[in-house]
């Protein structure tokens, strides 16, 4: 018996290679693919391959030469046993091409998610920016209105001044006391009830440097102010100041809505009354 008459000479070369292994079934484990193409789909005769399997010295797990039956059993076992390994190969490989495309997906959702989250911070920083350029465009409007009617308020004062500077001075007879009015001034504490006095509408206010006839001394800051109590009603000017601060002070929280000599009104008064507020 040869190996050439059962048709295993690449199977047999294989064996006389591999230093010294004897057992059949890692034989069998090995070289299956060979013996199987070498047979071309012809059933194995066992008879010829038992003999063969004893004179190369192939033994079973007990050392002996294997029998028909044994080594056909042999077979079987090592048959499934491949099987079921590449079985598990496949399976691995089918594992391991999921978790790659698993990894794949989620990079590109992260990549995704980054995306969107850069669109929306972009979006929202956008948004902002848009909404501090409409606030700053409205603060601009707001200052722009409050500057005009502080300048035309200026403009009607100086018209005033000029007006009275120029217009002859004659004698004016006060009114009959039943013709005095009351200016509409909020009740305010701390103002004296020197504010709320009648005043003779026909009487011009009064102006810087005029002495005043109850104590004969010269008015210093500023005129009268129009829509507040006239000096006309006062001893003494710090008084008036005390009163007409107040009252500035209740109808302008802030400076920037008064008239040039309602701030110069008021900026005397807080100097020279201390604690004003």
């Amino acid at each position: 018996m040869t190996a050439t008459s059962i048709g295993i000479e690449g199977a047999l070369e294989a064996l006389e290679k591999a230093s010294g292994a004897k057992s059949l079934r890692a034989w069998m484990e090995t070289h299956q693919d060979e013996l199987l193409k070498a047979l071309d789909g012809r059933r194995l005769n066992w008879t010829a391959l038992c003999a063969w399997f004893a004179e190369v010295g192939l033994t079973n797990a007990k050392g002996e030469a294997p029998s028909v039956g044994c080594a056909k059993l042999l077979w079987n076992r090592v048959g499934k046993t491949l099987e079921a390994r590449r079985q598990r190969h496949i399976e691995a490989s089918a594992a391991a091409d999921r978790l790659a495309e698993e990894k794949r997906a989620a990079r590109e959702a992260v990549k995704e998610q980054q995306g969107e989250e850069e669109a929306g911070d972009a979006a929202l920083r956008l948004r902002m920016e848009q909404a501090d350029r409409a606030e700053r465009y409205a603060t601009s409007m707001r200052e722009e209105v409050r500057g005009a009617h502080v300048k035309a308020a200026a403009q009607r004062q100086e018209r005033a001044n000029q007006q009275a500077a120029t217009a002859p001075e004659r004698k004016i007879e006060p009114s009959d006391p039943s013709e005095f009015i009351t200016l509409d001034l909020p009740v305010i504490k701390g103002v004296s009830s020197r504010a709320y006095r009648p005043v003779d509408p026909k009487l011009p206010p009064v102006r810087k440097g005029e002495v005043s006839p109850i104590t004969g001394i010269a008015w210093r800051y500023g005129d009268d102010l129009p829509g507040y109590p006239s000096k006309r009603n006062y001893e003494y000017e710090r008084e008036w100041l005390r009163d007409v601060g107040l009252l500035l002070r209740h109808h302008h929280p802030t400076n920037l809505t008064m008239t040039p000599e309602e701030k110069f009104v008021m900026r005397t008064a807080k100097s020279c009354i201390p604690n004003l507020y």
